[in-house]
């Protein structure tokens, strides 16, 4: 399910709230949404944490940035980053 950036925005203050923190990734390869830029979110703990539903989908990169909630920061793509993920926010 295609997200607004506003529901991302809303899905990002609920897990501040509840003291969750929130990973994005962006990828330009995703079977749900072929020859698209797709942000998911990732809600960490230590367990290794998990997927949430819905999907931040735009046409490029640039595009998409301007999507993602905001107060994130990019992050430095580290060997555990898999490599069809372009950038990682959190």
């Amino acid at each position: 399910m295609a997200l607004t950036a506003a529901a991302a925005q809303v899905m990002h203050n609920d897990a501040a709230a509840r003291g969750k923190w929130l990973v994005g990734t962006l990828t330009d390869i995703d079977l749900e949404y072929p020859g698209r830029y797709v942000g998911r979110a990732h809600e960490a703990d230590h367990n290794g944490g998990k997927l949430l539903p819905g999907a931040l989908v735009a046409r490029n990169l640039a595009e998409l940035r301007a999507m993602l909630p905001t107060g994130l920061t990019q992050h430095e793509r580290t060997s555990m980053v898999p490599p069809d993920v372009i950038e990682t926010w959190g």
